[in-house]
């Protein structure tokens, strides 16, 4: 049997959108975030009384498939995200004030860290992956910084530096409603349009 394909999108306008990003041990993206320090401009694992606690790395991958699969059916599917819909995703996360918005492994526990770089690789522009990073035009890039004062973010630090946590993932509404109703078989209009239905019905 074929595995299921979805695309997926956001809608901010109806709540639909992704609002976290989350330092993950095993990235969705298989990719790999850098740990910088204050001295040295590379990939370090040494930790110094002066590092600036910085990671930076790919949060999304376009028309990278990505397996999910659903607890209630059972069911293996893929999901992708378009090149134009990571550019809203990152748009967006500013536009919304999402920075702040930085959880550990897709949990309830924040961390004391924000976004403070963000753009798209546009090789043609000038704007490619950090060296060390392999990510294709319309890739999305982000650099968090740990807050250096917070007790817990020393310790994820230490944790990161040790290669405990490898990367970035991002989560959102519409991903998990998508991911919960694949089986539906309703278009991304229709699902759009039930969205909007339930919400003009709780007015």
């Amino acid at each position: 049997m074929d595995r299921k394909l979805y695309e997926l999108k956001i809608n901010p306008s109806i709540g639909m959108d992704v609002n976290v990003i989350s330092i993950v041990d095993s990235p969705a993206v298989e990719s790999s975030f850098l740990a910088f320090s204050k001295q040295e401009k590379k990939e370090t694992f040494a930790v110094a009384n002066e590092d600036r606690m910085e990671l930076i790395g790919v949060a999304m991958i376009p028309d990278k498939i990505i397996p999910r699969y659903d607890e209630v059916s059972r069911e293996e599917y893929d999901v992708f995200f378009s090149k134009d819909t990571i550019r809203t995703i990152a748009q967006n996360y500013f536009y919304s004030g999402y920075q702040h918005s930085i959880n550990l492994q897709h949990s309830d526990t924040f961390v004391n860290a924000h976004v403070w770089q963000s753009y798209i690789v546009n090789n043609a522009m000038g704007m490619s992956a950090p060296h060390g990073i392999d990510a294709v035009d319309g890739s999305w890039i982000v650099g968090v910084q740990l807050d250096k004062s917070d007790k817990s973010a020393q310790k994820l630090w230490q944790f990161i530096k040790s290669g405990k946590f490898t990367g970035f993932s991002v989560e959102g509404y519409f991903i998990n409603h998508l991911t919960q109703n694949f089986n539906s078989q309703l278009s991304l209009e229709q699902e759009i349009d039930n969205a909007l239905k339930a919400l003009n019905t709780k007015k």
